[in-house]
């Protein structure tokens, strides 16, 4: 979205940012999830599978270790260079609204995390279009905001520079995240999932929002994940050392209130998980 200083911000460079680090950041929080996911998914010898915003491929990875083959599908050439090869696994950049793939090619398409960035008219046809007839979708995406997270944004808010201040990238991207929220905005509860699966054609819907596991992760690895994302590396890079260490120090401390004994944090976010399939 252009802004007036004349800059512009884009998912896929949301993306293109945190690639470098994101197998040592944030998969720390995200393959447990991943793992969950594809086991629900259950991807059996004979099936091929898609996943959908494959990142670096964890999900794409745990699928392949059981399906005959899966390709991981992603818009960003850093996040696919940062891809591990494995057995019957490929890798694919692409647009999920307009996947490179012909009709009735998958008996799967999975998706962790990986639908959020995009538009659900276009991504969610495209997968019904790509998947067998008895093929399913699974995917998952955030729900309510945790407690955590929310302590995480009220923390950094006071820290953060005032915009006439920031850096022109630093307001193209926090005009690009205060304006660009289609998906959430157009699926918010379960009936809306439901709805929405529906309408494109899928049956057996289940559609259910809840913790699905409680991760536990020590306040250092909790902080180092929740500021590895685009936004809060730009955030923090328009600060000034000291103000960073403030910030830190306030946001280390306030964590250390929610915590064991031994520094550890309970983290299970409310997310949705989905399974639709293909009317056969």
């Amino acid at each position: 979205m252009p802004t007036s200083a004349g800059h512009s911000f884009s998912y896929r460079k949301l993306f293109d940012v945190v690639a470098p680090h994101y197998e040592a950041r944030i998969i720390r929080a995200f393959g447990p999830y991943a793992a969950s996911l594809v086991e629900w998914a259950a991807p059996q010898p004979h099936e091929t599978f898609l996943d959908i915003g494959t990142g670096t491929g964890i999900a794409a990875r745990l699928a392949a270790a059981h399906a005959r083959q899966v390709i991981g599908l992603d818009f960003s050439a850093p996040m696919l260079q940062a891809t591990q090869p494995a057995p019957h696994l490929a890798f694919v950049q692409g647009d999920a609204h307009r996947l490179p793939f012909a009709a009735n090619s998958f008996d799967g398409v999975l998706a962790s995390f990986g639908f959020n960035a995009t538009r659900p008219q276009k991504s969610l046809k495209e997968c019904y279009r790509v998947l067998k007839p008895g093929g399913r979708s699974v995917f998952q995406e955030w729900g309510g905001l945790h407690p955590l997270d929310q302590l995480v944004g009220e923390v950094v808010a006071p820290y953060t520079v005032e915009d006439d201040e920031a850096p022109s990238e630093l307001i193209a991207l926090r005009d690009f995240l205060d304006d660009d929220r289609v998906w959430h905005e157009d699926l918010q509860v379960e009936e809306d999932y439901q709805e929405f699966l529906a309408e494109l054609g899928f049956i057996n819907i289940s559609a259910r929002e809840f913790a699905p596991l409680k991760l536990r992760l020590s306040v250092e690895d909790f902080i180092d994940y929740k500021t590895a994302w685009t936004s809060q590396l730009y955030e923090f890079a328009a600060m000034s050392p000291t103000v960073q260490r403030a910030c830190l120090a306030e946001l280390e401390n306030r964590l250390y209130r929610h915590a064991d004994e031994d520094g550890i944090l309970t983290y299970d976010p409310l997310m949705f998980r989905v399974m639709a399939y293909r009317a056969g």
